[in-house]
């Protein structure tokens, strides 16, 4: 029994390391805002995400490939892909 719980300990620690090693360390590997959190304001790199006071001028700014989107957070309006 206590053998058990042992390994159950263990597991857990190894998946609790592994989870915050893969999603929450700044040397991770880029990744999408869902898995930083929906309304994260950061992009994947860790930097401030650019804000915009309207849809056109955020397209002003744009790049090919990416839209307009009003974040639900701020209110303004933010470049994505």
């Amino acid at each position: 029994m206590t053998l058990a719980i042992l390994v159950v300990a263990i597991l857990l620690l190894v998946a609790v390391f592994y989870w915050s090693g893969r999603y929450g360390d700044r040397k991770r590997s880029a990744g999408t805002s869902l898995k930083r959190g929906v309304r994260s304001h950061t992009t994947a790199r860790g930097q401030a995400k650019k804000s915009y006071p309207s849809r056109e001028d955020a397209l002003s700014h744009s790049r090919d490939g990416m839209s307009a989107y009003q974040c639900d957070t701020c209110g303004k309006w933010h470049l994505g892909h």
